[in-house]
C-alpha cells in the first residue's frame, strides 16, 4: 500500500511538472485536455481521465511540487 501511494505521488507530480512547463512554454490554457493526463498502470495499461479528473490530478500534482519546494 505504501509502495503503491509513493509511486501515485511520484506519478501526480511529474504529470504536474510536465503540465506547469506545458503551460509555462504554450502560455498556458484553461485547463487539462484530453490526453494530456495520462495515468500508467503497473500492468502497462494507461488511463485518460476525464477533463474535471484530469484538472483534479493536475492540480494535486502542481501542489505536490509546492510542497517539495
Amino acid at each position: 500500500m505504501k509502495k503503491a501511494l509513493g509511486r501515485l505521488a511520484l506519478l501526480g507530480a511529474a504529470a504536474g511538472a510536465a503540465y506547469a512547463l506545458r503551460s509555462y512554454l504554450g502560455g498556458g490554457s484553461a485547463g487539462p485536455k484530453k490526453g494530456d493526463v495520462q495515468i500508467v498502470l503497473d500492468t502497462g495499461t494507461i488511463v485518460e481521465p476525464g477533463p474535471s479528473e484530469a484538472q483534479e490530478l493536475a492540480d494535486i500534482a502542481r501542489k505536490v511540487l509546492e510542497i517539495g519546494g
